[in-house]
């Protein structure tokens, strides 16, 4: 069961890359500018975040196991999806139902990872998070050999939605049952608690980290260089590396430590590592750097799901369409306004804004999260 769901994740992650790997080829395609290309792409999150509330109800009314092997077979139909339309308004709308499937999927995949953590005795979340990862850098190496061979995008696409449908009907029968209606007490629309809205934030400044570092950390990386024919990306690919790193030693590390000593080091990596880049603006101290804030990033949420997933006033599911709507936001205002701040400021000073978000992480987990967490 723990192997069926492990390929879950590692699916959906390769699905999220390949669509990211033809972004431009869909730019060409349509003869997008950036300004209607950023229109175009706000459709995902806004498609994820309206699928929360609806997940965490259907998760809880029908149970993960179903919702999760529905979902990602709409998230592998609408990649081809992406790939076939003609219109542009297709598109549109097809991106926002990706963005609602994939969010689904999220949902009902932690939450089945969840019942497999409470079969087996012992935290699985965060490895199971490493395989998105890993599941993403296979599709981004599986995109750059299309792309250097000619293949076209309807052909990449429908090759990774079609292996992954199959993948997903043929390991369905390994997924366990959870609990359709839940503990008696528990509510699945209910405003968030105060325990839970605490965990909403820790999640929320994780994602603004996160996205500061897909967005701005190549950018920050070539300014370090000056411009001096070094490779740009490989800052972020050190931050990515460690993450999925992080990830896949994160359960044995909760077992040793607690979630909440393991939170409150993840706030101290992150903030000194970008402290690190930040200060000593050479090459080799930002990629070390970076990577200290991919370690620090890589199981807070894992560790903030864990805790939500045992909320006493809310079913496991709806605990964590709350979380997860206020970490979100994280993803979709994050790195706009870091680059607000870096138009008025420069980018250095606003990366800094991670600094203080590593911190604050520091802080809420030290003060939030209850001892023996």
């Amino acid at each position: 069961m723990r192997i069926s769901i492990s390929v879950y994740f590692f699916l959906c992650g390769m699905i999220f890359s390949s669509w990211a790997a033809r972004i431009p080829a869909i730019k060409d395609k349509f003869s997008l500018n950036e300004a209607e290309l950023g229109a175009l792409l706000f459709m995902l999150p806004l498609g994820s975040i309206t699928a929360l509330p609806f997940a965490g109800w259907s998760v809880h009314r029908f149970g993960s196991k179903g919702i999760t092997l529905i979902s990602i077979i709409g998230y592998a139909l609408l990649l081809y999806c992406l790939a076939a339309g003609q219109q542009l308004i297709f598109l549109y709308i097809t991106l926002f139902l990706f963005g609602f499937f994939g969010d689904a999927l999220n949902i009902s995949m932690n939450t089945q990872g969840l019942s497999v953590e409470h079969e087996l005795n012992k935290p699985i979340l965060s490895s199971l998070h490493a395989m998105w990862s890993f599941g993403a850098l296979v599709g981004a190496v599986a995109g750059g050999w299309t792309l250097k061979n000619n293949m076209s995008t309807e052909q990449h696409l429908l090759i990774i939605g079609i292996a992954s449908m199959v993948f997903s009907l043929v390991i369905y029968s390994w997924m366990i049952k959870d609990s359709v209606h839940g503990e008696q007490g528990q509510k699945i629309f209910a405003w968030p608690d105060k325990a839970l809205m605490l965990l909403g934030l820790i999640c929320f400044c994780t994602a603004l980290c996160e996205g500061a570092m897909a967005d701005w950390s190549s950018l920050y990386y070539r300014q370090v260089l000056g411009d001096h024919g070094g490779v740009s990306t490989t800052g972020y690919t050190a931050f990515t590396f460690a993450m999925a790193g992080g990830r896949f030693l994160g359960d044995r590390l909760i077992t040793s430590f607690g979630h909440k000593k393991m939170l409150m080091a993840n706030g101290l990596f992150i903030a000194a590592g970008l402290s690190l880049a930040l200060l000593w603006q050479v090459s080799l101290s930002v990629i070390i750097g970076f990577a200290l804030v991919g370690l620090g990033v890589s199981s807070v949420i894992p560790i903030v799901y864990m805790i939500a997933g045992r909320s006493k006033t809310m079913a496991p599911s709806a605990a964590l369409a709350a979380v997860s709507t206020i970490g979100f936001t994280g993803f979709l205002f994050g790195p706009p306004v870091i680059g607000f701040i870096a138009h008025e400021t420069g980018l250095r000073i606003a990366l800094s804004v991670v600094v203080f978000l590593g911190l604050l992480i520091f802080i809420l987990s030290g003060k939030g999260i209850r001892k023996g967490q």
